[in-house]
């Protein structure tokens, strides 16, 4: 095959277009829905297009992108650089055409060779297609399409702006917020964002963590799948990550205050509650023993008793120092009492 330029609409081989379920972004076949109302629209389409190919021959080209796979390069006379001569071309818009194409026995597709070379341009192309088409994406097929394109290797779409992702993919900006609030509380149980981190820092840290749960399963798991799982987690999932959570609210407050606590008063101090939750009636006793003396005051615009809100806070201060003070006396053994009566 000669030099191609992209833009350029040409004719090849059915055998030279790679097609790959991850470039199907509309329900080809029936890969990510089974409602009958699909199968019907998909089968009839399909149907509509091998009538019209048999009297009138393909009339839209199909979308491709070069495949690196088997690419050969030259030097054209007078160019600087070498251009890739492909030889194979990664399907990305036009499956239920192509298989139209199969049906009637036509050996070639009239196809637009796009920008890019290789898998992942074709990733970013695919995304962009389908916008404009004779039969248009359900609202269904669009979600799952961004969202795929939100989950690829390349960051491209999880680095857009809420407004301008929705405007590429095609969906509203509330779908685009549900995927990065949904990724965004998975890399907080995980303990990989810090709620009490700035602004920036927080989606810093939203990104590092999408881009290695994309690697991981983001994309090969559909928004459906993914809002199953988060309503129904696994008890043994849902504990772990509980119990992480608890210890992360733990260790940001009482080692998140920069200088209020000793660090190593703070580590005997978790020693001991240690400990005290190996007894047989240990949460009644916890709560017996750690509990305040002295609620903290609600402040609100709506109250005006700010004198005795004053008074009760200055009360409980008083009352912290006082166990600051006798942190580590010891217990009579066998006692429940608390450290210090206040």
């Amino acid at each position: 095959m000669g030099t191609l330029t992209t833009q350029q609409s040409v004719t090849i081989a059915l055998d030279a277009i790679v097609t790959d379920k991850r470039l199907q972004n509309r329900n080809v076949g029936m890969q990510k829905f089974k409602e009958y109302s699909d199968g019907k629209r998909y089968k009839g389409h399909i149907a509509d297009l091998s009538r019209s190919m048999r009297t009138k021959g393909q009339l839209t080209p199909l979308l491709v992108v070069a495949s690196d796979e088997g690419c050969q390069w030259a030097l054209a006379e007078g160019a600087d650089r070498a251009h890739p001569v492909p030889s194979k071309f990664f399907l990305v818009d036009g499956h239920h055409r192509l298989e139209a194409l199969q049906r009637v026995g036509i050996p070639t597709a009239l196809v637009t060779v796009l920008p890019g070379l290789g898998f992942l341009d074709a990733l970013d192309a695919c995304r962009l297609s389908n916008q404009d088409i004779v039969q248009g994406m359900s609202p269904d097929e669009r979600t799952e399409n961004a969202w795929s394109a939100m989950n690829q290797e390349r960051d491209t779409y999880r680095r857009l702006a809420v407004k301008e992702a929705a405007e590429v993919l095609g969906v509203s900006e509330s779908t685009i917020k549900r995927f990065r609030a949904a990724v965004r509380q998975d890399g907080i149980d995980a303990g990989k964002i810090d709620t009490n981190a700035s602004k920036e820092k927080i989606d810093m840290q939203l990104l590092a963590y999408w881009g290695r749960a994309a690697r991981k399963h983001l994309a090969v798991v559909s928004w459906r799948t993914h809002k199953q799982a988060r309503r129904k987690p696994s008890s043994q999932a849902s504990a772990a990550a509980m119990r992480h959570k608890i210890k992360m609210a733990v260790v940001q407050t009482v080692l998140g205050t920069d200088g209020e606590y000793d660090p190593t008063d703070v580590l005997r101090a978790l020693v001991e509650l240690g400990e005290h939750a190996q007894r047989p009636n240990a949460i009644e006793y916890l709560i017996n023993k750690f509990k305040p003396k002295i609620s903290q005051p609600v402040l609100g615009d709506d109250n005006d008793d700010d004198g005795m809100e004053d008074l009760e806070y200055a009360r409980l201060q008083d009352a912290v120092a006082a166990l600051n003070t006798q942190r580590y006396a010891e217990p009579q053994a066998g006692s429940t009492k608390p450290i210090a009566e206040l």
